[in-house]
Order: structure tokens, then C-alpha cells, then sequence
């Protein structure tokens, strides 16, 4: 029987699957596509998407198989790794619900709103913040060294995201955007 913690993160990523995959349904059913354009250099872009799959991917391996290139940590810290990984799915599908149409791949490249409620009026990027989340709790829960790399350049990739896409919305939203980066903070 695996220990609770792997089952925990095996769940975990059972419902983020589940979640991941109603929200491209819905998604391609109202909008066509999910797709939109990369914010980064298009290498970038997509190397931090792919890294942050992998690194995800390696954490639950190591879940369902425990001997699966697993550095031996203390219990607490599987805990601790899982419990993240638990709260960190919830502020990502919230981010995910809140965006609705507006979610991408990328930036839209048709008409959009700010989104300024729900999380967004504690954090700018509430979505980012669930992947930094997530990806952290991997490397607290499968700390081991292919799956840091792999996660460290996900995150600095995902930062470089963010940078990209507010300068969209400064360009595309002026002084609403800057109204709203000077209420609300980039993370929280």
C-alpha cells in the first residue's frame, strides 16, 4: 500500500487532470481554441510549458512508484509536499474559473476584459502563483535533481511569462492596467 502522502499527491493530480482537461472542453467548445499567442520568445514560451509538465509528470511517477528515482526524505516533508500540492490545485482551478473565456495559451488575440475579481483582486497573477505553488510543492515532495532543474527552469520561465504579459496589458488596457498594478500586487 503506498503511504498516504503519495496517495494524496496521486489524487491531487487525478483532479487537476479532471480539471484540466472539463476546462479545454469548454474552452474549445466556446472559443475554438485554447491557443494564443507565446508572450516570450516562442522557445521560451513553450520550453517552460513543457518543463512544467515534466516536472509535474516526474512528481507523480514518483508517487505511483516510490522507488522511481526517489531521494529519501523525511515524512514530514512528503506532507508537507502534498498538502501544498492540495491547496495549490484549488488557487490554480480558481484562476482557471475566474478567467473563463479569457484563459490561453499565450496571450488572446481576440477581445478580452481585465480581470480584476474573484483572486484577481488580491493577486495579478493568481494563476502563476498556482503553478509556482504546485511546481514548488514537486520539489518539496520529489526533490530530486532532474526534477529541480527541471522545475527551477520552469519557474524562471514562467516569470519571464508574466513580464511578457504585462506589457501586453499595459499596452493593450493603459491606464486601467495601472490603476490596478498599483492596487493589487503581482502575487499577493
Amino acid at each position: 500500500m503506498q503511504p498516504m502522502p503519495n496517495l494524496i499527491v496521486i489524487y491531487a493530480f487525478i483532479v487537476m487532470g479532471i480539471g484540466f482537461t472539463i476546462t479545454i472542453i469548454r474552452l474549445m467548445a466556446r472559443e475554438g481554441s485554447l491557443w494564443g499567442k507565446p508572450s516570450i520568445n516562442p522557445f521560451l514560451f513553450y520550453s517552460g510549458k513543457i518543463t512544467m509538465f515534466i516536472c509535474w509528470g516526474l512528481t507523480l511517477t514518483s508517487a505511483i512508484i516510490p522507488s522511481f528515482g526517489r531521494v529519501e526524505i523525511p515524512l514530514w516533508m512528503s506532507w508537507i509536499g502534498a498538502g501544498m500540492l492540495c491547496v495549490s490545485t484549488l488557487v490554480l482551478f480558481l484562476s482557471f474559473y475566474e478567467l473563463g473565456a479569457s484563459l490561453r495559451y499565450g496571450l488572446p488575440e481576440q477581445e478580452t476584459k481585465l480581470k480584476t475579481s474573484g483572486l484577481y483582486r488580491f493577486s495579478r497573477n493568481p494563476l502563476y502563483l498556482g503553478v509556482f505553488m504546485i511546481t514548488i510543492s514537486c520539489l518539496i515532495f520529489f526533490p530530486n535533481i532532474l526534477n529541480i532543474v527541471v522545475g527551477l527552469y520552469c519557474i524562471a520561465m514562467q516569470f519571464l511569462m508574466i513580464f511578457g504579459e504585462e506589457k501586453f496589458l499595459a499596452e493593450k488596457f493603459g491606464a486601467e492596467w495601472d490603476e490596478y498594478k498599483r492596487k493589487v500586487r503581482r502575487f499577493f
